[in-house]
């Protein structure tokens, strides 16, 4: 027998209805009107609003953005942000987390995130963000000098190109001279601190587990919560902050990006080198590698 509605306690009903919504509906609802912001933001738990992932999204904008993450308080209450595949968001929209003290991992790649095939040092166009706006906001989450305690353990911004020989250089000056700074003040932290583990208050593993070097800073971390798998094809082992073991969607094989794997620029699936032939295309127009899995307007129509 269906239960009467009108017997449920309003709490119920509301959130019964939320439940059910994703969450770029979520933030297209609460933007209707004054009351629908105010039923989303009084009534939805503040832990939904820790991680929020909007990856692959090609509709949210800048303004959409930036009014969701101001009405939940989002300098407080959000860990985890990413804004991966989001072709439409330039970073204004980051502005209410102008000196956050609680994101610990944003991934700002809005318009992908892997190497291209082709020479090492090749250019890959902009990363798609107002690069001195979006470095000036993240600068703000960090101590001015080491040794002081902050929480913003990732930054994942496209680079320009790919050039081993200095990472810094391959971004904007803006970004480079953040990702520097960044660097320097976390690899001042002792490796025992609880802040290279992703859930210090519940992880019993940080005691009992044996420290593991990363093959990119020489820093020492917590296998299980700070280290990805190995790379499949070198050997290396890098933690999260100093590279990226990405995993291929179709064949399961593990592998540092600059081995050839591709992403999709929409939805940031990844392909190896073996893989990507047949299951992404190149948009000559856009410099991105698409799925077949991602709609129009993704498409500029110049493929090969």
């Amino acid at each position: 027998m269906l239960t009467d509605e009108s017997s449920l306690p309003r709490h119920v009903l509301v959130n019964s209805v939320l439940a059910y919504l994703d969450l770029y509906s979520l933030i297209k609802f609460s933007c209707t009107s004054k009351a629908c912001r105010d039923v989303v933001f009084r009534d939805v738990s503040k832990a939904r609003w820790r991680k929020i992932d909007l990856s692959g999204n090609n509709r949210i904008t800048d303004e959409q953005l930036r009014a969701f993450l101001l009405n939940i308080d989002a300098g407080r209450n959000t860990r985890v942000l990413s804004v991966a595949g989001c072709p439409n968001v330039n970073g204004t929209g980051l502005e209410p987390l102008y000196g956050s003290t609680a994101m610990e991992d944003i991934d700002l790649r809005v318009r992908g995130s892997l190497p291209l095939l082709g020479e090492s040092g090749k250019i890959r166009g902009p990363s798609g963000l107002s690069e001195d706006y979006v470095a000036e906001i993240l600068r703000s989450m960090l101590p001015p000098f080491p040794g002081q305690h902050f929480v913003l353990r990732r930054v994942a911004i496209r680079p320009w190109r790919d050039d081993l020989a200095s990472r810094y250089s391959n971004y904007g000056p803006a970004i480079g001279r953040f990702i520097r700074h960044h660097d320097s003040l976390r690899r001042s932290l002792p490796p025992s601190d609880p802040r290279n583990c992703d859930a210090p208050d519940s992880c019993y593993l940080c005691s009992v587990a044996g420290a593991v070097a990363c093959d990119g800073c020489d820093g020492q971390y917590c296998r299980a919560c700070a280290m990805p798998h190995d790379c499949t094809e070198c050997g290396k082992r890098k933690c999260q902050w100093c590279g990226t073991i990405v995993t291929c969607a179709a064949c399961g094989k593990r592998g540092c990006a600059s081995h050839g794997y591709e992403g999709c620029g929409g939805c940031e699936v990844v392909f190896c080198r073996d893989c990507h032939v047949d299951m992404l295309d190149y948009d000559i127009s856009r410099n991105e590698y698409y799925c077949s899995g991602c709609p129009p307007p993704y498409w500029g129509g110049n493929i090969r």
